[in-house]
């Protein structure tokens, strides 16, 4: 009688074995879920809202404001002795320069009237050829000089050469020079002031008048 020996197991190749383990882990990764700090899942990362201040919007002023008035004082001064038609070079550049009555209020522009407002001083020169070189003098608190000054900052040209706070600007063929003295409003203009320096013999002699121990 032949012994028979026992068959060995069936063998599982080894890629199937090696599949069904990457399997099995892959499952178990599905199954986890990451916890943020506290135990509770993460949520999904969401984008902040835009704050107001980075959203680009631009302020408005606000529609109410009303700039506080100008604060001006009454002056009174001597037209012949706030410009000498016959001194320095004023002869040479307007021959025949005279005193001349002073323009309407309804005649006045923006900066002249301005000074009329405020109760300030007027005068009026013409020359031989017809060329008028008018100025005005205004008394205001050094308050409303700040608020003059800051409007035109924007509105003009800054003149250093006035040797005070000075602008020059054209309004249609007319030259307007201003000066900020202390407690004073100094304008002159004229369509022969093509430029600051047209306009400085005059403010020269306005600014001498209006400071201390002159008219002013």
């Amino acid at each position: 009688m032949s012994s028979r020996r026992p068959r060995p197991p069936a063998r599982v190749p080894s890629v199937v074995v090696a599949a069904s383990a990457l399997a099995l882990g892959a499952a178990a990764l599905t199954g986890c879920t990451t916890s943020a700090p506290g135990g509770g899942p993460a949520s999904p990362s969401t984008s902040a809202a835009p704050s107001p201040a980075a959203s680009g919007a631009t302020p408005t002023a606000d529609p109410g404001y009303t700039p506080p008035p100008l604060v001006s004082s009454p002056l009174a001064l001597d037209c012949a002795a706030l410009l000498d038609p016959a001194a320095g070079v004023l002869p040479t550049l307007w021959p025949g320069l005279a005193a001349a009555d002073a323009p309407d209020a309804d005649a006045l522009d923006d900066a002249l009237d301005q000074v009329a407002e405020a109760d300030g001083t007027v005068c009026d020169w013409v020359d031989a050829a017809g060329d008028h070189v008018t100025v005005g003098v205004a008394a205001y608190d050094e308050a409303s000089l700040t608020a003059i000054a800051n409007d035109l900052v924007a509105s003009s040209n800054s003149v250093p050469s006035y040797g005070v706070e000075g602008y020059f600007s054209l309004h249609g063929g007319t030259g307007v020079a201003r000066a900020l003295p202390t407690g004073r409003l100094v304008v002159a203009e004229s369509t022969t002031f093509a430029e600051p320096g047209s306009a400085e013999p005059v403010m020269t002699q306005l600014l001498a008048a209006v400071g201390e121990g002159g008219a002013g």
